[in-house]
């Protein structure tokens, strides 16, 4: 057992008293006399030394006396010493059991208190606060935060047993006026009438809400509830403050462009402009709109005209405080007086990624150490400060949509909206393909990705996707031929250009009109699966909406689709994605579409059409297929080998050949 360094200090100091009890013993019996041995039942009357040696017992005695008055009692050598002082010793800490009680805001008016641990005294003080309130489910406490400083002192008597984590200075001080009331909506009649009008309830009071917080606020509504008539509405109330700057992607310039001339009539046009390149003039223009790019690009020009308000849409591009984007945007943000950012995911993974768009509106917040060490799980580790965790996010919540954002679901305020349903549809497997070469490779990037960490890891993992979009193309094609007999419109989303590739291949041979946008023609338009779905589940959409996720078992899937759920579960947390995937429903894909196992088993004719085990082999057909007549079919076993090959051709026929009635699908967009 190891001993403490007071320990080792007090048995120091009894060996030392000891070893000088020992050397005052042996110099008494060589100047006095010795000790006498100790008194016993069986031991006779020790003898004197003045009464060996017949001397006057009566002088040396008195010489005993007063020696022994001198030295004082002997001491024995193993006697326990006296104690120095009174004061009791200090118990090492190391045998104190600390108890944390960790605070967070959970409503506007109370706080609630966790602890690790039971401590008698500590629940005897919680029982005396006023407004306490316990929950026997969670086995929780709270209290108003009015009673927060008395919690505090009264707790702190009990150091070091029980020790209170506080809640940060900038957190109290944003909730010590209590709860607030709805931001009136007069404001509302300094806008244009006729963008006034157009807005919906909810719509007003985003507007509102941005007004009241002087126009420095992020509008973080869901993609398709409007956010960019919020955005002008809330600059025509601060025209004073112009000019206008608004960021964007380059996809969406020139919308926002026609939508300032349609909802701003009172603006003139020569008044708005486009930043396309760094020699454009926009020294007298009261409208900008310029791309992430080109803002970069031009930061110097732009600190120079001295925009007094912003508009940011998509605002989570600026995430990164160490990119030269967001660096431009914070010395735009610090020369202008009012900022607008607009995102319907303002934080795309963890909410370290948010502190840059908040410094923005109020740079005066709170430092980047206390914001990610109260929300982030920040802690120093051999590589610096990590702050890549997340931790209070119920109260990083509360105090972002008190302070700075405002943030509406379609299930709140879309009552007109139709229903969105989100399914998952395990494919068949069975047309499922792959090849020797194909089925290997994921076998190996499936070990790789199992045994790898950190970087190797997700490169592992980018591999093993790309291979399962190549397993899962036929698969994904024959679903979407049984979706194009339910003869209604439907978008297809894929990542990799191979699945698009089969999917185009596929859909031209059926003869189905469709558009393809892909990553080499619009870029920008490529969003999270979020944004994608909300592109169809959106204001103006009639009819209901359905979400299917094709995934295929025994691939890349069962990870990615795992990762995607715990990621979007966090973000729902702090009140940044109210997507929820867990809530899909599962179903498998129908099987009638025909099996294409003995096309797949069996080779072609070495000169007859492509290889096997390639797209090609799977879509083009060897030679034309003539369907058997009904007595034909009737042969059965008795039809030659070739008979056997046109079988399979034939079912290989049924999958790829439109049905008669998918001339009626004429404008089906993809």
């Amino acid at each position: 057992m190891s001993c403490t360094s007071e320990e080792i200090a007090e048995k120091r100091r009894i060996a030392i008293e000891r070893l000088n009890a020992r050397k005052k013993d042996g110099t008494e019996s060589s100047n006095g006399p010795l000790p006498q041995a100790p008194t016993g039942a069986n031991n006779k009357t020790p003898l004197t030394i003045s009464k060996f040696y017949g001397g006057n017992q009566s002088s040396f005695g008195k010489s005993s006396s007063s020696f022994q008055a001198k030295r004082g009692p002997p001491t024995l050598p193993y006697a326990k010493p006296a104690q120095k002082s009174s004061t009791p010793s200090k118990v090492a800490s190391i045998f104190v059991r600390t108890i944390t009680c960790a605070c967070s805001i959970v409503s506007d008016t109370r706080f609630i208190v966790e602890t690790n641990g039971f401590n008698e005294q500590m629940i005897e003080i919680f029982k005396q606060i006023p407004s306490k309130s316990y929950e026997p489910t969670t086995k929780k406490w709270t209290f108003e935060l009015k009673d927060y400083s008395t919690l505090q002192e009264r707790i702190a008597t009990l150091n070091p047993h029980v020790v209170l984590g506080g809640i940060p200075k900038f957190v109290l001080q944003e909730f010590s006026t209590g709860p607030k009331a709805k931001p009136s909506q007069i404001c509302l009649n300094a806008i244009e009438p006729s963008l006034v009008e157009s807005l919906l309830s909810f719509q007003k009071e985003g507007v509102a809400f941005g007004i009241e917080k002087g126009g420095r606020v992020l509008i973080a509504d869901d993609m398709g509830l409007g956010k960019t008539y919020q955005a002008i509405a809330v600059a025509d109330f601060y025209q004073q403050d112009w000019p206008l700057l608004v960021c964007t992607t380059a996809s969406t310039r020139d919308c926002w462009a026609h939508k300032i001339r349609q909802l701003l009539p009172h603006i003139p046009v020569h008044y708005i402009a486009a930043l396309n390149s760094g020699q454009d003039y926009i020294a007298e223009c009261r409208v900008l709109i310029a791309s992430y790019s080109m803002m970069e690009r031009c930061g110097e020009k732009l600190l120079d005209r001295g925009f007094g308000m912003l508009i940011f849409d998509e605002s989570h591009t600026l995430k990164n405080f160490k990119a030269k984007c967001t660096t431009v945007a914070m010395a735009l943000a610090k020369k202008a007086r009012r900022i607008v950012l607009l995102s319907g995911t303002p934080a795309l993974s963890r909410p370290v990624e948010l502190f840059t768009q908040l410094q923005m509106l109020d740079g005066r917040f709170c430092s980047f150490k206390e914001y990610s060490t109260r929300y982030c799980a920040g802690k120093q580790s051999n590589f610096g400060w990590d702050a890549t965790g997340q931790s209070n996010l119920a109260e990083l919540n509360l105090l972002l949509a008190r302070k700075f954002m405002i943030r509406r679901t379609k299930e709140e305020v879309m009552s007109e909206l139709t229903e969105k349903s989100r399914e998952t549809v395990v494919l068949d497997p069975s047309y499922l393909w792959t090849n020797e070469e194909v089925e290997d490779n994921m076998n190996s990037y499936a070990a790789d990705y199992s045994s790898s960490k950190g970087r190797q890891r997700d490169e592992a993992l980018i591999k093993y996707y790309s291979v399962t979009a190549e397993a899962k193309a036929p698969a994904v094609c024959a679903y979407l031929k049984e979706v194009v007999k339910e003869k209604k419109k439907f978008i297809v989303f894929a990542h990799h250009h191979s699945m698009l590739n089969a999917i185009e291949k596929s859909l031209s041979k059926q003869k189905v009109d469709f558009i393809r946008i892909d990553g080499s023609t619009r870029s920008d338009l490529r969003g999270t699966l979020a944004q994608a779905e909300s592109r169809a589940h959106r204001i103006g959409q009639a009819d209901n909406v359905t979400v299917r996720y094709l995934l295929a078992k025994k691939t890349a899937d069962d990870i990615i689709w795992t990762m995607l759920q715990r990621k979007q579960e966090t973000l729902s947390r702090v009140g940044l994605c109210n997507e929820d995937f867990s809530d899909a429903s599962n179903v498998q894909a129908p099987c009638n579409a025909g099996n294409i196992e003995p096309f797949l088993n069996k080779s072609l004719s070495p000169g007859g059409g492509p290889k096997k085990g390639t797209l090609d082999g799977f879509v083009q057909r060897s030679s034309p297929v003539v369907k058997p007549k009904p007595q034909q079919a009737q042969a059965g076993e008795n039809q030659p080998a070739s008979s056997e090959h046109s079988k399979e051709n034939t079912c290989l026929d049924s999958f790829l050949n439109p049905d008669e009635d998918d001339d009626d699908l004429a404008g089906l967009e993809l």
